[in-house]
């Protein structure tokens, strides 16, 4: 059977359609780990670094990330206190509900008074946020 301009294709549909699905899971777990790689060294960066004194555990405690896919949660991190836990994935679920589409990773400090603590002069958070230079460079080693 002869094929375009006399061409036959030693392949069916259904070969190439996995090869693609094969590639996309490859590209997918890779985003994922990246995504996981930047929230854990924000995560660490933000709760040993932060110049701030945190009395009663809280600040600290409501630094965390969530890795969204097309709007859903698909990974997250909170740990510490309750109470500065769950106002962190609080937080973190409102600002998701801004991203419906693709990879989007929240890191966040849930606590209400964490930006006037940064107004202060102090980081919480701001400078252990990655940019996208870091995200980049990682992306390029990875694939």
């Amino acid at each position: 059977m002869a094929g375009v301009n006399g061409l036959t294709p030693l392949f069916k549909g259904k070969q190439l359609q996995n090869i693609f699905d094969q590639f996309k899971k490859q590209v997918d777990e890779k985003t994922l780990q990246t995504l996981q790689y930047l929230g854990e060294q924000f995560v660490n960066q933000a709760r040993l670094t932060g110049n701030y004194t945190d009395r009663t555990g809280n600040l600290r405690s409501s630094i965390g990330y969530i890795i969204l896919l097309d709007g859903k949660v698909i990974f997250k991190n909170f740990s510490g206190k309750q109470n500065g836990k769950s106002k962190a994935q609080e937080f973190a679920n409102e600002v998701a509900l801004k991203y419906p589409e693709g990879y989007v990773l929240v890191g966040v400090a849930g606590m209400d008074y964490a930006a006037a603590v940064e107004a202060k002069g102090y980081d919480v958070i701001t400078g252990s946020a990655p940019d996208k230079d870091d995200l980049g460079s990682i992306l390029r080693s990875v694939f």
